[in-house]
C-alpha cells in the first residue's frame, strides 16, 4: 500500500470507533480502543484524530484525570445514536410519507408490535397532559 491510500472508506474508523465504545460500560482510552480493533489498527495518531473528530460532533466526551489519563465515552447509546440518524433522514427528504411507508414495509412483526406499544404508550402520555 502507498503513502495516502485508503484503508477504510470515509467515516468506516468513527464507526468502528463507536462500535468499540459502545461495546464498553466505562470509559476507556485510546490505547484501549486501539487495541480492540480486530483486522487492521489505526496508527495512534489516526485514531486520534477521529476520537477528535467525534468529540467536536457530540458522539465522544473526553474524560482528562490528568494529560497522560484521558477516557472517552460516547455521548448517546448506539439505539439513541440510530433514533437520531433515523429522524435526521427523514427530516431531509422531500418525501416524508413515502420514506416512512418504505421503512414500516421492511419492519418484522416484533418490530411492529414494540412500536405499537411505544405509540399506545406516548399517546397515553399525551393525553394526561
Amino acid at each position: 500500500m502507498m503513502a495516502g491510500d485508503r484503508t477504510r472508506e470515509r467515516g468506516e474508523l468513527e464507526g468502528e470507533v463507536m462500535q468499540i465504545l459502545w461495546a464498553t460500560d466505562e470509559p476507556i482510552s485510546a490505547r484501549d480502543i486501539q487495541d480492540r480493533f480486530s483486522g487492521h489498527t489505526p496508527a495512534y495518531t489516526t485514531l486520534m484524530t477521529a476520537l477528535d473528530r467525534l468529540e467536536r460532533k457530540g458522539q465522544v466526551q473526553r474524560q482528562a484525570e490528568s494529560p497522560r489519563k484521558v477516557r472517552f465515552i460516547p455521548t448517546h447509546s448506539a439505539g439513541e445514536h440510530a433514533g437520531e440518524r433515523m429522524l435526521t433522514a427523514l427530516n431531509n427528504t422531500g418525501e416524508r410519507e413515502a420514506a416512512l411507508l418504505q421503512f414500516a414495509g421492511n419492519l418484522d412483526d416484533a418490530d411492529i408490535d414494540l412500536l405499537m406499544t411505544a405509540f399506545n404508550q406516548s399517546t397515553r402520555k399525551h393525553k394526561r397532559r
